[in-house]
This record gives structure tokens, sequence and C-alpha cells, in this order.
């Protein structure tokens, strides 16, 4: 569906319309993949193995790998040769994957993945249905009914749907067995502070990526670094620090020391606000035409990377531990809507950065120009990091000990 999503991006000069039939394929394609391949990963482990916290954390070394390279192939194709090239070489790449896939599954992941007996006839019509939204997204876009359906979005519709959805989440917990109920509950509750997370951490592609642009002297060696280069710089650090997080979260575990998953987001946010306050160094050295130091970017991008293996892979790893065995896929998902949450409540939020320099929005503290705006982040993150970590014991009796990497088993 990824390759599939791609091709009508490659061939954009058909419309506006097939772009974003394009869009939404990806999408879809996108819901299939990552909740069940995060789940896989899963199952390579068994209950209690130390490995799966450094396992997740070598897995999301790959993803970002892939987000490396991407900034230079495709980016590269993309403004250099043209986005037709660009388009084309995600589509490819996803191709070569599928292709890889296919050939190694039988030799190195058994039957893990496999859809159990007598429903794996389904998977063509899955693909099938996609298509037929996808060009359904692309007719409602091309007939106008996508920016309808957005002119309706009042914040009264979205409370009464946001009540609608805590109802339906309430509503699930409950219908769990008694001893599932605290371990599902404590995934909906990390999942609101995966939303504050990820709502400063994506700041990186918006006010930071603004900021890197317009107000920092990139120049080294008489030798102008591009501004979108530094959007690889995370990723350049996951897959650098990576194993580092998966040897230590591997070794602790063995020894019974590995945090629980309420300290590990704990330490994540507060990692992530110790970040922004180079941010904000950052935004205090911008006066009479002198620009920031790169060198403060490259700290804020290490310090959020530390948040982001403290929290992310150890969260897709902690779903796999305590969800219901039968809603482990489901629950995966719907974590990963705390993705989405989160980036659009960070898009809305780095539009009032500008409002926020020129002093039409007050805030408590006065740094003087963007700094006062990055010191929102350094605010919120350690704040909420700080509340998750007194409130541990009693998060820790919700998960009733399911997160815990203490026996040594074996994997498939």
């Amino acid at each position: 569906l990824g390759a599939s999503g791609f091709g009508p991006l490659a061939h954009s000069d058909l419309g506006m319309s097939v772009f974003v039939a394009g869009l939404a394929i990806i999408v879809l394609g996108t819901g299939h993949f990552k909740p069940s391949v995060s789940v896989m990963v899963g199952q390579l482990y068994k209950q209690g193995d130390p490995r799966r916290d450094g396992a997740f954390t070598i897995f999301y070394m790959g993803i970002n790998l892939g987000a490396f390279l991407c900034a230079f192939v495709c980016g590269t194709l993309g403004e250099k040769v043209g986005w037709h090239w660009g388009f084309g070489a995600a589509a490819v790449g996803m191709i070569a994957g599928l292709v890889l896939y296919t050939i190694l599954r039988p030799k190195y992941l058994a039957d893990i993945g496999l859809p159990p007996d007598g429903r794996g006839a389904s998977a063509p019509l899955f693909v099938v249905a996609s298509l037929i939204l996808g060009a359904l997204c692309g007719l409602a876009y091309h007939y106008g009914f996508l920016n309808a359906f957005a002119g309706l979005l009042s914040p009264l519709v979205v409370a009464v749907l946001a009540a609608v959805i805590l109802g339906l989440v309430v509503w699930f917990v409950w219908i769990q067995r008694p001893e599932d109920r605290g371990p599902t509950a404590s995934i909906f509750l990390f999942m609101a502070f995966n939303v504050f997370f990820w709502m400063a951490f994506e700041q990186a592609g918006s006010s930071i990526n603004v900021f890197t642009e317009q107000n920092t002297n990139r120049t080294l060696f008489g030798w102008e670094i591009p501004a979108t280069w530094f959007q690889s710089v995370n990723a350049g650090l996951i897959f650098t620090l990576a194993p580092l997080f998966a040897g230590l979260w591997t070794r602790l575990g063995k020894h019974g020391l590995d945090p629980s998953q309420p300290m590990k987001i704990a330490l994540g946010l507060i990692s992530l606000g110790v970040g922004y306050l180079f941010m904000v160094w950052a935004g205090m050295s911008v006066k009479d035409g002198a620009k920031a130091s790169m060198a403060l970017i490259f700290l804020t991008y290490f310090w959020h990377t530390v948040g982001e293996l403290c929290l992310s892979p150890t969260g897709l790893s902690y779903v796999t531990k305590v969800a219901p065995k039968r809603f482990v896929s489901l629950l995966m998902g719907v974590w990963l809507v705390s993705s989405f949450v989160a980036n659009l409540a960070g898009g809305l939020i780095a539009a009032k950065v500008e409002a926020v320099e020129r002093g039409e929005i007050k805030l408590p503290w006065n740094f003087g120009g963007q700094a006062d705006y990055f010191f929102l982040f350094v605010v919120t993150s350690i704040g909420v990091g700080v509340a998750v970590a007194l409130a541990t014991p009693l998060l820790k009796t919700l998960i009733q000990g399911r997160d815990k990497n203490d026996a040594p088993t074996t994997g498939h």
C-alpha cells in the first residue's frame, strides 16, 4: 500500500486530487504496517525476557537509519532533480523492503506475524478496500467535501468527539478481565504522557527548523549547511546512541535494575526539557543582528534524542508486554494515535510562535524573542516529567508487575 501510494505522488502532475488519494493510501498502509511490525518484534521474546526493551531500541535504530538516509536520497532527488523522482525513490525503497521480507521471513521469523489458521484469506480484501478508500478520499477532495468537513469541526464538535472517545476508552477498559483492566488503563494513561512528549519534540519540524534557518549561524569552513540537513541530526544520533541504550536496558534487566516504564517516561520528558534549555539560550543570543551558534541546536537535538530513546522504543515494548493478547495489535495502533494527536497539537502551538515573539501572547516569563516560546516547553516537559516520577509508585500498581524484565528466558 505504501508503494502504491507513492505512485500517485510521483505522478502528481495528474492533479491535486490524485496527490491526496496517494497520501490517503500511504496513511492506510502505514496504519497496517506500523502496529503489526511492532507487535512482531514483541513476539520474538517471551514474557519477562530482559532483552525485549533492547530489541525495540535496535528496531527503533533501524527505523531512524531509514529516516536519516531518506533526507539525503529522497530529499536531494526532490530538490535537485524533481519531486517525481523523490517520491519514486520512496516507492522503490518500499518495494525492496517487501521483497526482502518475503524472501527472509521463512528463515528468521517462522510463524511470527502469520494470521491464525483460516484468517489469512482476508488480507487481499484489506488491500483492495484501502485502495478504494484512498480513491474516495481523492474524489472527496476534488468535489470539495474534505474542505466542507473541515469547516464543520467547530470547538463544540471537537469537544463532543473527545467526550465520546473518552467514553469508549472507559468502556473498553471495563470490558477487560479484572486482571487486565489496570494494565490496559495504564496504556491509555501513558498515551497522554506520550502526547506531551511528542507535542514538544515535533517542534523540530516546525519552530526549531524555522529558527535554525533564519536565526542560526550555519557556516562551517566558509560553507553554509542547508537547514534541511539538520532534520537528519536526530536520526543520526539515534543510530549512534541506540546500541548504547539497548545494551543499557538489557544489562539493567538482567540484574533486576531496569527502571519501570513510568520512570522511563519521566526520564524522557525531563531530558526533553533539558534540551529546550539550549533553545532558550539560542533564542536569547539572537540580538542586534547576531545569530545563535549551531552548537546549541546540536545540543538540543542530543538531549531530545536521549529523551526519545528513554520513552519511545520502550513505550512500544511496554504495549506488547501488558496488553491483553487478543488486543495487542489494536492497542499498538491506539498507542500510535497519540503521535497524531501530538503532531496536530504541536502544529497548532507552533503557529503562535511569532505572536509570542511580538509580545501579542503574554507568558509569565520574559527572556525576550523566541526564548519565551521555547521556555514553555522547558516548563511543560520537566513539569510533567517530575509529576510522572513522583506518581511512579501509584502508576506501578496499575501495571501489576507486567513490565518487569527480570527473567532471562530464551526467545524464538
